[in-house]
């Protein structure tokens, strides 16, 4: 898969590129992760701008998302258990 550059981001042009780079925001996956109050500051935007570029950002690096706790345990539920034959 190609790396997505910043400027493929719905909202960032190329001044608001270089801001981020010079900011520490090199990968769209360290925008994705970052908190609409920090990018706010760092890039210059507003935060509600800020959270448009992190949503796009988390969309575009497609790490996952959010799961409950409750989620989780139904996942876990269905994990294979591997015995040793231990009694102990």
């Amino acid at each position: 898969m190609a790396e997505i550059l910043l400027e493929d981001l719905s909202g960032v042009g190329r001044a608001t590129a270089e801001k981020l780079k010079e900011a520490g925001f090199n990968s769209v996956e360290a925008l994705a992760v970052a908190s609409p109050a920090q990018l706010a500051a760092c890039a210059d935007v507003g935060e509600s701008t800020a959270s448009k570029i992190i949503a796009s950002a988390r969309e575009a690096a497609d790490i996952g998302g959010f799961e409950t706790g409750d989620q989780v345990m139904e996942r876990r539920k269905l994990v294979g258990k591997v015995t040793t034959g231990s009694e102990a």
